[in-house]
């Protein structure tokens, strides 16, 4: 039996892929207390939907990356939440398995896909402020990412070096210190080398919190206090923070508006009509200073 030619135009439209209700999520490494922390506020987020996540930890692996983006060894999922480190546009350009997705963080910052992130640049420099606010004048930062590249440790060390233009602090490479990743371990090795160095310094930027607790540790052991002799602050505001010796100053940004954003994006996505095209969106939530005793003085 064969079509008449008005059959295709009598065809019922595409019928909308029916639900799942489970999210997947890729997150680079649980045991870094900001991912940990924001994939606990994704899955409240999700429940409180009526949704499950899947949780996938990539190591930020770019192979791993690619598979998850391409759903392999994944169930069906009515989308993606996406924190990539290695994953490129040309990589998402020629995903196998097409749906909504949204990608969080700063990786991928100009493309044709939805992204929801902080202004790392600007935390960065939020934070470099706060420390000139309390008379620091010898600011040294801790966290560029040399042998293992970072996008957002280097905007971080970008919005670090926009302060100190503007505000006319010290500007030398010896009150700069690269670590290889964002560990305890890494800002304590970091701050004992710039110790060591004899630069005089009244100020530390750490990347972010986990950087700034090693920071704390070697501070303590070269017997310089915080925040008298050193003030110091870190970005991301993890629950940890409030509880360090002296409790650690810190750039908070809005999570909750992460969250919000990225399933409401998630939801215009799968609401659109099958073959819709729907506008791309890049949101940047806000970010605020917590001050805490590392700077009060």
């Amino acid at each position: 039996m064969t079509d008449h030619p008005s059959a295709a135009r009598r065809r019922p439209p595409l019928l909308r892929r029916e639900r799942t209700g489970i999210i997947a999520l890729a997150v680079p490494n649980l045991e870094e207390p900001y991912f940990a922390e924001l994939t606990t506020l994704l899955v409240r987020g999700a429940e409180a939907r009526g949704l499950s996540i899947l949780i996938q930890q990539t190591e930020g692996d770019h192979d791993r990356e690619v598979d998850v983006a391409n759903g392999v060894g994944l169930p069906a999922t009515d989308g993606l939440i996406h924190i990539p480190r290695s994953l490129t546009v040309g990589d998402l350009t020629r995903r196998t398995a097409p749906g909504p997705l949204v990608l969080l963080g700063e990786h991928i910052a100009v493309s044709p896909f939805t992204h929801v992130s902080i202004d790392n640049r600007a935390t960065a420099d939020l934070a470099t402020s706060h420390l000139a606010s309390v008379g620091c004048s010898r600011i040294a930062f801790i966290g560029p990412r040399l042998s293992r590249p970072s996008d957002a440790a280097d905007q971080r060390f970008t919005g670090y070096r926009d302060a100190v233009a503007r505000l006319g602090l010290a500007d030398e490479p010896g009150l700069v210190t690269p670590v290889d990743a964002f560990s305890p371990e890494e800002g304590l090795a970091a701050l004992r080398r710039l110790h060591a160095s004899g630069v005089a310094f009244d100020g530390v930027v750490c990347s972010n919190d986990s950087v700034a607790f090693g920071v704390l540790a070697g501070l303590h052991e070269a017997r310089l206090r915080v925040p008298e002799d050193v003030a110091v602050i870190g970005i991301d505001n993890v629950h940890g923070a409030g509880f360090s010796v002296p409790a650690l100053t810190s750039v908070a940004p809005d999570d909750e508006g992460i969250v919000r954003a990225a399933f409401a994006e998630l939801e215009r996505q799968l609401s659109a009509p099958p073959g819709a095209d729907v506008p791309v969106r890049h949101i940047v939530v806000d970010a605020h200073v917590v001050i805490r005793a590392s700077t009060t003085r």
